[in-house]
């Protein structure tokens, strides 16, 4: 991203959390409906308690599953909890090496399942996967050639490639391919019936990508949420050690507050930091740190809105550009996370599966890729999803918060 200046920067980015919904969940409940049609959403469905409070399915919608996209890999990361709970696997800090040897020397000797898991490993990453994922006649060989970029567990960087090894690790942990393993000891004992892995994520080897690939039905995504609401817990049966689950859904890493393990983790908002107002008043300028209070007391929708209030407060620009060089501040300084209330699988072009757990709500919703599809152009994403089922959670609970950033 070009730099345009300090602060507001910030205000640019997409930072969406929870939206200011108030009222009743009817209410809420038409703003997601609305919402999801106006996005021309393939599928919604929103469960409260295990009760199914909207089942849309949008008209000349593809009929059977839909590509859940990287929403697959929050399925993985359940399946590596499986293996945890059968002793199939060690623990997530066992080495890559245990099952590949080839990396028993050098650096690639100290990454560990949980940096494959929480994306920290290190390995070189090119993003946008057509340009060598699918291209490789095998991606377990690709990931295990990759060079190193940084140091294993010092970087968290989004990577596909080290992603597919996971599929690797499982398949000579278990003795299985990764979706058969996925399928007789997930998707089959909670009553859902696997389908065939998306043959475009799947290589000329015949091994299944762990980034993408899981095709499923809205209401079979949904009981995989349930499954995490439900801490592991299946009908009576435990299929994934409570423990894993916690650690699947909590802060993985200093190195990011928004992502577990192959889960992503959402806060109910934006706030101005405090301790920024703190250090102005140490400054001397009381007049500057009694407007930035005012703005940090409370909690704001995006970073847009943050930079909205402190402009209302009569604070220039200039002036903020001039408290951060005196105070040697960078963005980053200025904005602080509220609490966590939602975990979310996210696929490409908006395929999710959002849980508000204090609020007991899963919400899913899925649209196919189109020939036409583009990220940036494609206006069909809803990227305000988990916003707007964060704000239905606000009428079922009034603390949403499960723990903090």
């Amino acid at each position: 991203m070009k730099r345009l200046g300090p602060w507001f920067v910030l205000a640019t980015l997409a930072l969406t959390a929870g939206s200011a919904l108030a009222g009743s969940s009817d209410n809420a409940l038409k703003t997601i409906v609305d919402d999801a049609k106006a996005a021309q959403s393939d599928t919604l469905l929103v469960m409260h308690d295990g009760k199914t409070l909207v089942d849309y399915r949008r008209p000349g919608a593809p009929a059977g599953p839909i590509e859940m996209m990287s929403s697959t890999k929050s399925l993985i990361g359940l399946a590596v909890g499986r293996l945890v709970t059968q002793g199939k696997l060690k623990s997530i800090d066992e080495p890559v090496s245990d099952f590949y040897p080839e990396w028993k020397q050098g650096n690639k000797a100290k990454i560990t399942v949980r940096m494959l898991l929480n994306h920290t490993s290190g390995m070189q990453n090119v993003p946008m996967a057509p340009v060598e994922i699918y291209p490789a006649p095998d991606v377990y060989q690709l990931a295990l050639a990759a060079e190193l970029s940084d140091p294993p567990g010092t970087k968290f960087s989004y990577n596909n490639k080290a992603m597919n090894l996971i599929g690797g690790v499982i398949e000579k942990a278990s003795g299985k391919p990764m979706d058969v393993y996925i399928a007789d000891e997930l998707l089959t004992p909670m009553g859902i019936k696997a389908a065939p892995w998306n043959p475009e994520n799947r290589d000329k080897a015949g091994h299944p990508m762990a980034m993408a690939g899981w095709m499923s039905t809205a209401q079979d995504a949904a009981k995989i949420g349930q499954l995490v609401l439900d801490n592991g817990r299946w009908q009576g049966k435990q299929l994934i050690d409570a423990d894993y689950i916690k650690q699947m859904v909590g802060q993985s890493t200093p190195l990011t507050t928004g992502y577990g393990l192959l889960w992503w983790r959402r806060g109910d908002g934006i706030r101005f930091n405090s301790a920024v107002v703190e250090r102005v008043r140490a400054g001397g300028d009381t007049a500057l740190a009694d407007k930035l209070a005012r703005v940090a007391a409370k909690v704001y929708p995006t970073a847009r809105d943050v930079v909205a209030a402190i402009t209302a407060e009569g604070v220039s620009r200039a002036d903020m550009h001039d408290m951060m060089k005196s105070n040697h501040l960078v963005d980053d300084d200025l904005f602080a996370s509220t609490p966590i209330v939602a975990w979310e699988a996210n696929g490409y072009l908006g395929n999710y599966i959002v849980i508000v757990p204090k609020a007991h709500l899963v919400a899913v919703r899925q649209i196919a890729e189109h020939k036409d599809a583009d990220e940036d152009r494609w206006p069909y994403g809803y990227a305000k999803f988990s916003a707007d089922v964060i704000g239905l959670g606000r009428t079922y609970a009034k603390d949403l918060a499960v723990d903090t950033p």
